[in-house]
């Protein structure tokens, strides 16, 4: 008798185990990114490394390689920054960034090399108007970056020539 009640107290939690949920919040660490539109999906994608491994907890699921997350806005959402520009470009020393940021939102600014790296990164919070920026080059290499904006789930770039 024991046997039966310890064997079906057994199956009775191995069956609600089986049948819970587990909600993983996604998010990813890697070089590079961007995002694209298609009708009401705004699509995003990562530069990373080919999945080679996988590790798994009750709540975590960590994945070295790619995600597209997609997220669904409305049709009715209006561009968030207009009239972007780099200056002077080619430049040395230091770049500025200006453009019109057309809602008030928070604006992640990153300078990307050509392999991807991000080498300057900051954020600005703003009310709506002229937004400039002055981003600092001591110590970069010359070569092509990109000035990328990051503003409400879409992506702005400038190419920038570094002398």
């Amino acid at each position: 008798m024991k046997k039966v009640i310890v064997l079906s107290l057994f199956c009775w939690l191995l069956s609600t185990n089986i049948n819970a949920q587990t909600t993983l919040t996604r998010s990813v660490v890697a070089s590079t990114g961007g995002s694209a539109q298609a009708g009401n999906t705004l699509i995003q994608f990562t530069v990373g490394e080919v999945a080679v491994l996988t590790q798994q907890s009750s709540a975590v699921l960590l994945t070295q390689g790619f995600q597209q997350p997609e997220f669904t806005i409305s049709s009715l959402a209006a561009p968030a920054v207009g009239n972007m520009r780099v200056y002077p470009n080619p430049a040395v020393g230091k770049t500025k960034v200006d453009f019109d940021l057309l809602t008030d939102a928070k604006v992640l600014i990153n300078l990307v090399n050509n392999a991807g790296q991000i080498v300057h990164s900051s954020t600005v919070t703003s009310l709506a108007g002229k937004i400039e920026y002055v981003i600092p080059l001591n110590g970069l290499a010359s070569g092509m970056y990109h000035v990328v904006l990051y503003v409400n789930f879409r992506t702005f770039s400038e190419k920038l020539v570094i002398q």
